[in-house]
């Protein structure tokens, strides 16, 4: 016994929407994003004074980085909902911004960076 043409046709057309709806996100939900993408240079300033012009990057277990600040960077990304807020930014060097991309930092990264900034 031979399977019905039209069913064969149906299950097919079925499964190519599927896949088109995957490839192009529908149903997925996109992030708020903060409409400006870049800190300012009155922002980048007072992240410069905040770190003291030093990469505020530090390990877990070694010192802070000792290369001087260059780029100002969103702690929590702002390609997955992080603003461009003075409280959200950090000062990086060229080689710890680029390492960390747009991974989140861990809460422990995030509690230390604040209780270094305190001091």
């Amino acid at each position: 016994m031979q399977p019905d043409p039209t069913v064969l046709l149906a299950c097919l057309a079925v499964a190519a929407l599927g896949v088109l709806c995957l490839a192009i996100g529908v149903g997925r939900k996109r992030r708020w994003r903060d409409p400006t993408r870049l800190y300012s240079w009155s922002q980048k300033q007072q992240l410069i004074r905040q770190a003291n012009g030093r990469c505020e990057h530090k390990p877990p277990l070694w010192f802070r980085c000792p290369a001087p600040g260059t780029e100002a960077d969103h702690v929590h990304p702002w390609s997955r909902g992080g603003p461009t807020e003075l409280w959200n930014g950090q000062l990086l060097c060229r080689r710890h911004n680029r390492r960390k991309s747009n991974r989140v930092p861990s809460p422990l990264y995030r509690w230390r960076l604040a209780r270094r900034r305190k001091k």
